[in-house]
């Protein structure tokens, strides 16, 4: 009977110190499993100059991949923060390296906005040279994740609706080629249902603010507004358990006071900045309340 209690000790032995190594597999050195903190949050399109106090400031940090280098990239990266990298699979700037392989492929129309082409993504080849040579070129950096911007451009209220589909297949495909990258899904929120399993969170912009691009003001959101896409958020919040990240735009005090003040009383981190958000210094990001 005592041979069969150390028999059985000496297994439960060995059981846990497979256990502890396989831990360590997991999460030791050049493996380090992040810590999942969102706040307080910056997007940045900028080029960062003050990198070790941007990186130590933020939690998660979007910024704008094409402006730096792999070891400049490693200087705004670190263990407590997640370092993710903005990407737009619905549009093409023509700034971009890879537009003239996507102009070859035709485009759709212009957001006269941004002035940004419209992508076909009905065209394998477009969708393609996204996910097989910009994509792995962006995370070959060394980034932990991805921000999806332009996802809400086949929303149904478009004329590019049709490509719905091609937009969900190319985001799981995003997915299973980066499994252990952070994605940040942008608006978007009616195709949840689809993405949900794909993404890790979702950002959503001009909640408490709006911005016309015709006058290039900025304003307080009329409260209806503001109260309809509150209850939306929250509505898909308790639909899909992922975090909600909120974006707002001002480029004077006294809006940003009002805009915090309303998101003040929300649940989700938030940050607020002017609308090409170039300038982190004039920013203001929520902090944990805890």
């Amino acid at each position: 009977m005592i041979f069969d209690n150390m028999v059985i000790n000496t297994n439960l032995h060995l059981l846990l110190m497979v256990f502890m190594i396989s831990l360590a597999d997991c999460t030791g050195p050049g493996n380090m499993q992040k810590e999942i903190t969102l706040e307080p949050f910056a997007v940045s399109y900028e080029k960062i100059e003050n990198r070790a106090e941007i990186a130590n400031k933020y939690k998660l940090l979007i910024v704008e991949p094409d402006h730096y280098s792999k070891p400049e990239i490693d200087s705004l990266n670190t263990s407590t923060n997640k370092l993710i990298a903005y990407v737009s699979l619905g549009e093409v700037n023509r700034n971009r390296w890879y537009y003239p392989l996507l102009e070859k492929r035709g485009f759709l129309g212009v957001n006269e906005q941004w002035g940004s082409q419209y992508l076909n993504l009905a065209d394998s080849t477009t969708r393609a040279i996204l996910l097989g040579k910009v994509i792995p070129n962006i995370m070959k950096k060394g980034f932990d994740g991805l921000f999806l911007d332009t996802v809400d451009g086949v929303a149904p209220y478009t004329d590019r609706s049709h490509l719905q589909s091609c937009m969900i297949d190319m985001i799981a495909k995003i997915h299973k080629a980066n499994p252990q990258a952070f994605v940040v899904q942008n608006s978007g929120l009616f195709m949840l249902d689809k993405t949900n399993q794909f993404i890790d969170a979702v950002l959503i912009e001009d909640v408490a603010s709006s911005y016309n691009f015709g006058d290039q003001t900025y304003g307080l959101k009329l409260r209806k507004k503001y109260k309809d896409k509150v209850e939306s958020i929250g509505r898909y919040s308790s639909l899909y358990d992922k975090p909600i990240l909120i974006v707002d735009f001002s480029d004077k005090e006294l809006l940003n006071k009002k805009i915090k003040n309303r998101l003040d009383s929300l649940s989700y981190p938030y940050f607020i900045g002017p609308i090409q958000l170039n300038n982190i210094k004039e920013t203001i990001s929520s902090i944990p309340s805890h």
